[in-house]
């Protein structure tokens, strides 16, 4: 999320990954002696290519569980929008409002946003009050 718009950052999945085409944010998995917020930082710098600030609250904002996985969904902010130097694994990027998503979101972000959507905008509304 880009703390002076409250869009946040998706990226389209590639053709070499599972969901090709579907909209997602950065994200993977937990690498041996990483905690997940840690592994969130990681693959924000891997998949996006930010190296800058950013902030990544405490808890997790959404846990979904399917198929025997687990995935962890991290509330995280940067001060401002920026272009995104994408890996393989993505075949495009955007900013989006919560509003005007792009379709077809990832599985996994299509529930954060059935599940989470007014949370995430308590959350939106309360980043100037954070400290940069």
């Amino acid at each position: 999320m880009a703390r002076e718009t409250g869009r946040i950052l998706l990226l389209r999945r590639s053709r070499t990954c599972s969901e090709p085409g579907t909209w997602a944010v950065p994200g993977g998995k937990v690498d041996q002696g990483e905690n997940a917020r840690t592994t969130a930082i990681r693959e924000l710098e891997e998949e996006a290519g930010w190296y800058g600030p950013v902030t990544v609250l405490k808890d997790p904002i959404f846990i979904f569980e399917a198929a025997g996985l687990e995935f962890l969904t991290y509330f995280g902010f940067v001060d401002g929008e920026f272009e995104p130097q994408i890996n393989e694994e993505s075949s495009d990027w955007g900013w989006f409002s919560l509003g005007r998503l792009p379709i077809p979101l990832h599985f996994g972000v299509d529930a954060l946003m059935r599940e989470r959507r007014k949370s995430i905008s308590t959350q939106i509304a309360r980043i100037p009050q954070w400290p940069h």
